[in-house]
């Protein structure tokens, strides 16, 4: 029996180029039907994202669009930037390239899936409710701040995804995945971010799909019934199974997590190997589950 899903991934590569998504999809054994790319505002200046945008129109697949306010220009990203803060944003000093930029999106032909600042209960980023002064509500004016300009511009052809990572951290009731619910009237997909680091860390352990993401699906099912979506997961090598742990990932996605629609694999060897071909036993048994799914039209 097939269940439907779309499939994404992400990589530091010309996502772009139909020949890439080929040789990606060679590797999978499957169609990707989504790319997932990111844009930091930088300079907040839509002159620095219109080459950009114009070859990301012409992008053969659907997109998921993480949109990032701060500057990682420099190469040195951090939470500490007081200019992104929240309250600055709803204080309308980006407005004018948040129009510039809502006016280079309308114009797409195919599906965007549109996710600003993302992981927003994560004290990483500078929109996160902990960081710069920030509170949670801060985080829901100022989404829908954004999503208002958007729709002034006639931006209405995106999906809004709210995507929080799918565990607080701080793991504080005031920053607790709830408090950043904007409403059910403000988005279109829930996204949800999770990553088995395994032993890779000091502070961190091998955790199923399950360990990753039960808690913050049921909970967050409670309050609406718009679609989710996996933007962000991967698996390390290191402290288990990395073959059994996809196996048992999409044994789930079939059995427990059916508002699941989308899975975006983050296929990159970063902070450690996430990607599906960290190893020869991974990769097939990806191959090999990837099979029981087909794409929803």
């Amino acid at each position: 029996m097939a269940y439907k899903m779309k499939i994404g991934t992400y990589r530091p590569a010309d996502l772009f180029d139909p020949r890439v998504i080929d040789t990606i999809e060679t590797e999978y054994q499957t169609g990707v039907d989504i790319i997932s790319l990111y844009r930091a505002w930088n300079r907040c200046c839509i002159k620095d994202d219109t080459d950009w945008l114009e070859k990301l129109k012409k992008a053969p697949k659907e997109i998921l669009l993480t949109w990032e306010p701060w500057n990682i220009a420099d190469g040195n990203p951090s939470a500490n930037q007081p200019d992104f803060s929240l309250k600055n944003i709803i204080s309308k000093e980006f407005d004018t390239y948040i129009k510039d930029f809502a006016a280079c999106l309308k114009h797409f032909p195919q599906k965007v899936y549109f996710r600003p600042m993302h992981e927003m209960n994560g004290d990483w980023y500078p929109w996160c409710g902990t960081a710069n002064n920030n509170k949670p509500s801060d985080f829901i004016d100022a989404w829908n701040h954004i999503r208002d300009i958007f729709s002034s511009e006639g931006a209405d052809n995106l999906k809004w995804v709210w995507s929080p990572y799918a565990a607080s951290y701080p793991q504080t009731i005031s920053n607790s995945l709830e408090n950043y619910f904007p409403g059910d009237h403000a988005i279109d997909w829930i996204g949800l971010d999770g990553y088995n680091w395994g032993s890779t860390k000091e502070w961190s352990s091998w955790q199923s799909f399950d360990a990753l993401f039960f808690d913050a699906y049921n909970r967050l099912g409670k309050l609406t019934d718009k679609p989710f979506m996996i933007a962000e997961t991967g698996c390390a090598e290191q402290g288990g199974h990395k073959d059994i742990w996809i196996r048992d990932t999409f044994d789930a996605l079939k059995s427990t997590y059916r508002k699941i629609n989308i899975l975006i694999w983050f296929d990159v060897n970063k902070e450690c190997d996430w990607r599906v071909s960290s190893s020869r036993s991974s990769l097939e048994m990806f191959q090999n589950k990837i099979k029981d799914f087909k794409v929803i039209e």
